[in-house]
């Protein structure tokens, strides 16, 4: 199932079940969760309120609670509307907030307080007025502690005014007359100091329990029990421990990157870009049948367009993609760098396949880049071949590995100038789409398209 799929999968099943408050989306690093829960949240916010909190980027602010309060304050003014029971509202959710965090953790309450004047105090307590801010904090937090009881009535207000909230914001997204939750996606928890992480899932839990709205906080799981436990002792049953924070929990496969490639994928560079006359649909295939080139199927390995409409650039990167294994975060990176490669590349036309192929195996198997470029680059293919099963690109008359397209390249590449001519030559045009290309390409402009590994040293250092 694409990711489009597992997002509406999860939707409707977040909707239909009220016990669901707080979902985590788990998936190993690299793996796409920022990706997906930015267009899970852009789908959703055309008919639902919808709230982003990235946790990494508020980790320096000392207090999960504040921040969170800031992100659902700040984005869903924009959900609920600009009536006076709105403005109202907002104005109550901030008070209590404020309370609250006075309240729920006194030791901090005071230190905070120091640090705002004028206006900005009203977020933190709206009890607390002029120049006696410490002493009127003091005595406030003294109060609350007397009573645990007096703790949890405040505790119980902002709930309560949490869920008025929710309630006002859901009424604009109702659908046969039932309102939509509002959705609150967290991202990058795994990417936070472990304290501020247990912190920020403890205020979720206890204090934004709340019928009309779910939580969907993404995470690499392992990797944030890994740093609990760095904190806490390796004794520490940091697995079970985060356990209790999440309703569900739902396992994010490394799906298929169609559809962020063709989101992200735009090379643009001086000079414009040459593919590898592969086939991108069937339709390219009927067409061919006037020439005279006996048509097969394409393999079950070839990548084609898609529901997506690649094109031929996002075709061959796909491709690569699936024959390395590239996780997400990275292929972020090598796009980068293959960008970094077309802006300095000279000659008729940037072989786009030739310098993605040179990135990624840099990427991914350096050890094998060294020996195609400077060794044995005969060893090097079968070495490829072995522990890269290859993806293939259709011709028409057949579909071909990207490990062969490349070693056909590579046989130009360490032949040299005049053999690539000499080739060029001998070639009648009838062979296979990335022959030809081949063969024009490096006896045009051997002296360009071998200027590309050093590009791609270069370009690796790009992170």
């Amino acid at each position: 199932m694409s990711r489009k799929g597992v997002a509406k999968f999860l939707t409707q099943y977040l909707d239909a079940n009220n016990d669901i408050k707080v979902l985590n989306i788990n998936a190993a690093w690299g793996s796409g969760k920022t990706f997906f829960l930015k267009n899970w949240l852009h789908e959703q916010s055309e008919v639902r309120a919808c709230v982003y909190f990235n946790a990494w980027e508020t980790d320096f602010t000392g207090d999960a609670f504040v921040s969170l309060v800031a992100a659902i304050r700040e984005q869903l003014s924009q959900s609920v509307g600009k009536t006076k029971t709105a403005k109202t509202l907002i104005g109550r959710f901030t008070k209590t907030a404020s309370k609250t965090l006075v309240a729920a953790t006194p030791a901090l309450a005071k230190g905070i307080i120091k640090k705002f004047t004028g206006a900005d105090i009203a977020l933190i307590s709206d009890a607390i007025e002029g120049d006696a801010i410490a002493d009127a904090a003091e005595k406030a937090v003294e109060k609350l502690i007397e009573s645990n009881k007096d703790t949890l009535n405040v505790v119980a207000d902002f709930k309560k005014v949490f869920n008025e909230l929710l309630l006002e914001v859901s009424k604009k997204s109702e659908i046969n007359g039932k309102s939509l939750p509002v959705y609150i996606f967290i991202d990058e928890l795994d990417r936070c100091r472990p304290t501020y992480a247990i912190e920020l899932l403890e205020r979720i839990k206890h204090l934004f329990d709340a019928e009309n709205c779910r939580f969907v906080i993404a995470t690499d799981t392992s990797q944030l029990s890994h740093s609990i436990r760095a904190v806490y002792g390796s004794g520490f049953g940091s697995d079970k421990y985060l356990k209790r924070f999440f309703d569900a929990e739902f396992s994010l496969r490394s799906g298929n990157f169609d559809e962020w490639v063709k989101a992200n994928v735009n090379i643009e560079g001086p000079i414009p870009t040459e593919g590898v006359g592969a086939f991108s649909t069937t339709v390219d295939r009927h067409e061919r049948l006037r020439s005279g080139m006996e048509i097969v199927e394409p393999d079950a390995e070839a990548i084609l367009a898609g529901e997506f409409e690649l094109d031929q650039c996002q075709i061959i990167l796909l491709s690569l993609v699936k024959t390395f294994g590239t996780k997400l975060r990275e292929l972020e990176k090598i796009v980068r760098q293959i960008s970094a490669v077309h802006a300095n590349a000279k000659g008729r036309a940037f072989l786009f396949f030739w310098a993605a192929y040179l990135v990624f195996l840099k990427d991914e198997a350096p050890e094998i880049y060294t020996a195609a470029i400077y060794g044995s680059h005969v060893t090097a293919h079968n070495d490829l071949k072995l522990r890269y099963p290859g993806a293939k690109l259709y011709f028409g008359a057949g579909s071909t590995s990207v490990h062969d397209i490349f070693f056909n390249y590579l046989e130009l590449y360490r032949g040299g100038r005049r053999a690539a001519q000499q080739a060029q030559g001998r070639s009648s045009g009838n062979a296979l789409g990335y022959v030809n290309v081949g063969l024009y390409m490096f006896g045009e402009s051997f002296d360009h398209l071998s200027d590309y590994p050093k590009l791609v040293e270069l370009a690796h250092s790009i992170d």
